[in-house]
């Protein structure tokens, strides 16, 4: 609950952005090609939503919490797409020389 606390925009959205490429990648490699693009745009926010409202769900007061949702989720959220999207389209091309 501290560390989820202690999270800033910024360090936020590093954790978000490695998470999200570690997670990507993982369902990129292992589930179908079609999916790909989605996973780029559902993982990222996911992520980013969870862990902005997790000290809610852990028991925090809501109120504050609320009044900022929009900037650190989209924040956040806009801090793993990227590298997400570019996780996608590197393994897109990798997949096309292969063939």
């Amino acid at each position: 609950m501290t560390f989820v606390n202690s999270l800033s925009l910024a360090s936020g959205a590093i954790l978000v952005a490695l998470l999200s490429v570690a997670v990507v990648w993982l369902l990129c490699s292992f589930l179908p090609t079609a999916l790909r693009s989605l996973w780029a745009v559902i993982v990222p926010f996911s992520l980013a939503y969870c862990l902005y409202w997790l000290p809610v769900w852990l028991g925090a007061e809501p109120s504050e919490f609320s009044a900022w949702a929009i900037l650190f989720v989209g924040a956040w959220f806009l801090a793993g797409f990227f590298p997400s999207a570019v996780v996608v389209l590197i393994l897109q091309k990798r997949e096309r020389r292969i063939r």
